[in-house]
């Protein structure tokens, strides 16, 4: 008597596990790598608002001075503003305003990879009020 047994071998099931493995193994694959951009990104717009934020401050919190300066966030991104005189002796004359070169940085690493955002600016600052 041939009698016929129902369901799955054993290399079926083994087959079977090893095509879902592979899925999930490319599924799990995809959703790091979105992941992963989605961060680099919210890092990436973070900065850019931080620079854009130390770029508006500058000159409004204090006189602006040549010479640098420079901090960390709360986040670990670390900031630095550059002031420098811009023009020579002849603009200054002919401005009758103090010029000054604005450049902030903010930096951070990316898994291990530095990354920056700067901006620039030039600002017009009038002279100090002469003493009579």
């Amino acid at each position: 008597m041939n009698r016929r047994e129902e369901g799955f071998t054993l290399i079926e099931l083994l087959v079977s596990l090893a095509i879902l493995a592979v899925a999930l193994g490319v599924l799990f694959g995809a959703i790091s790598s979105a992941l992963d951009r989605t961060r680099r990104e919210r890092d990436d717009a973070l900065a850019g608002s931080l620079v854009q934020s130390l770029l508006a401050r500058a000159g409004t919190e204090k006189p602006l001075r040549p010479g640098e300066t420079g901090g960390t966030y709360s986040n670990g991104m670390q900031w630095r503003l550059k002031i420098a005189p811009f023009g020579n002796g002849d603009d200054a004359a002919a401005w009758h305003m103090n010029a000054f070169a604005v450049r902030a940085t903010v930096s951070w690493s990316d898994n291990g990879s530095p990354q920056s955002k700067s901006l620039a600016t030039l600002r017009f600052v009038a002279p100090p009020a002469k003493s009579p």
